[in-house]
């Protein structure tokens, strides 16, 4: 349940629930496929950092991210997978929220949109156990 201290209480609730994507498989996108061409990955922590982030993210704090959706979606709609994390991608986190709203505002814009916004299961967190020590694709902080 949200209270009005919840940093989100001024936004809308999302009503998309996008889909998870696996660290592995991301793993994948990002050894096969083109940044900002074919994905992009958007880091929506603020201050949180767990010394580590996914190589090539574009940090996006969620805090700030609603107001300005606009902006994101007219830069980052071409992007066939959009794929957002937090530090633990749990349920009602900043991870799935971001991910919810950019999927909103996709499915708000006539359906002609070419991306679609994906939430790493398990975040960042789960990033770290299974790639932290490989530099080609973590960056330590």
């Amino acid at each position: 349940m949200s209270t009005s201290t919840d940093w989100h209480a001024a936004f809308p609730t999302p009503t998309a629930t996008p889909d998870l994507i696996s660290a592995e498989d991301l793993a994948v996108i990002i050894r096969e496929k083109q940044i900002m061409k074919d994905y992009i990955v958007v880091d929506v922590r603020r201050t949180d950092f767990e010394d580590a982030s996914i190589v090539g993210c574009l940090n996006l704090p969620a805090h700030s991210f609603y107001p300005t959706l606009s902006t994101i979606l007219a830069v980052l709609g071409e992007v066939p997978e959009v794929v957002f994390h937090c530090n633990s991608c749990k349920t009602g986190s900043r991870g799935q929220r971001a991910a919810g709203w950019y999927q909103d505002a996709l499915n708000a814009s006539g359906g002609g949109a070419k991306s679609r916004a994906l939430v790493l299961d398990g975040g960042i967190r789960r990033w770290i156990e299974v790639y932290g020590q490989n530099e080609s694709l973590t960056k330590k902080l």
